[in-house]
């Protein structure tokens, strides 16, 4: 057997090109010895090789090749080493690059899951509710007029027999303003612990309506309140239902712009959603993420519709983009509400738009948007009482 059919054949064995093997002189004259990785000793030319053993090879990825058994640069390959005749080490693999983001993420989503189940964990019909019904006012961006249309549904939306209550989850504590409140109450912050009387706090509003405030407390009152709605998820159903409120009452729910946690207990509790918008670009752009946010309501059978606030007729631009809102939510826009700067006056004087100046549009606009919100969630209750 010649000596470059062995050379052949032993690379062929290890799934090697003998072409890529090329031979030099070894020089001992700077040769040091490696005590920790020992140097693999090239076999004599004229030395017979040993019938190799049965065990197979352990491939080491990624290792750098000894040095006496590298000539030129030649393609890369996997270095092979004979292995002990012990049983074979499974293979090992680097881990990808992001692992440790990737561990994050998926710690994010079981921790996301965990607190869907947590949410979902009772069936809607074992939760205590109240009989009342509950409209809840968001909005994705500031400025939009949450709590002058909330005081306007508060005055307007009182059924015989029933009572109107708004109830401030805003911690700017600007309801009780609007509804011709002053003083200084106790409000949400201080009746936050499970068997506060809500009942014992309402205060008369206009119109007959009562409002109970969110309240002015400390920094650390606010954090011990998020923190008690973070952990029960059914926080505000509780205190609902603690009120004992009949079938003929109406709740409101003023509540801070964007996804809050104040904001996603009034989602869980309503009946009704009103997602309140204005005519511009920011607003319109808006609506396919508040779609997304409404989405995760644990009430299927919720309803959300949408109100057009501020709308100014007196510019061209604003009346395009209501064409634009009226095109995109179709009949899910219950309501338009035109600019009017009597809000403004009334609120600053402590006045009551509705006595101060009835004609107003601003006022037959609200009116117009609560008799929409009265087809919504009293026609079943109306039919019933219509049918002979």
């Amino acid at each position: 057997m010649k000596y470059v059919d062995d050379i052949t054949k032993l690379f062929t064995r290890f799934g090697a090109n003998a072409e890529t093997y090329q031979e030099i002189q070894p020089n001992y004259k700077d040769f040091k010895d490696d005590p920790i990785i020992p140097a693999l000793v090239e076999p004599e030319p004229s030395a017979a090789l040993s019938p190799p053993t049965p065990t197979p090879p352990v491939f080491l990825l990624d290792e750098p090749q000894p040095s006496l058994l590298i000539g030129a640069p030649v393609e890369p390959v996997k270095n092979v080493v004979l292995s002990s005749p012990l049983l074979q080490p499974p293979p090992l693999t680097e881990p990808p690059a992001s692992s440790g983001t990737g561990d994050r993420q998926r710690l994010s989503d079981l921790l996301r899951e965990l607190n869907q189940v947590r949410r979902d964990g009772l069936p809607e019909t074992t939760r205590k509710r109240t009989k009342a019904k509950v409209i809840a006012i968001v909005s994705a961006n500031g400025g939009v007029g949450k709590s002058t249309v909330a005081a306007g549904l508060a005055k307007t939306l009182r059924r015989p027999g029933g009572r109107t209550i708004a109830i401030d989850l805003d911690p700017q504590n600007a309801l009780s303003s609007h509804l011709g409140i002053t003083r200084q109450v106790p409000g949400l912050i201080q009746l936050k612990e499970q068997g506060a009387d809500w009942d014992a706090h309402r205060l008369p509003g206009f119109r007959d309506s009562e409002c109970l405030p969110f309240g002015t407390g400390e920094m650390n009152d606010r954090r011990l309140l998020r923190q008690m709605m973070l952990e029960d998820s059914d926080w505000l159903n509780q205190h609902l239902a603690s009120m004992n409120l009949s079938e003929n009452d109406t709740v409101i729910l003023d509540t801070p712009s964007g996804a809050t946690i104040y904001s996603q207990q009034a989602l869980d509790a309503a009946d009704l959603v009103l997602v309140m918008t204005v005519a511009d670009a920011a607003s319109y752009l808006a609506l396919d993420t508040m779609t997304q946010w409404l989405e995760t309501t644990r009430r299927r059978a919720q309803r959300h519709r949408y109100v057009l606030n501020q709308r100014d007729d007196s510019r061209s631009f604003s009346r395009d983009m209501s064409v634009l809102f009226v095109r995109r939510l179709g009949a899910d826009l219950i309501g338009t509400i035109r600019l009017d700067h009597q809000f403004n006056e009334s609120l600053a004087y402590g006045r009551d738009l509705f006595q101060y100046a009835p004609e107003s549009i601003g006022c037959q606009d609200i009116l117009s948007l609560s008799g929409a919100v009265r087809a919504l969630l009293f026609a079943d209750a109306t039919n019933q009482q219509g049918t002979p």
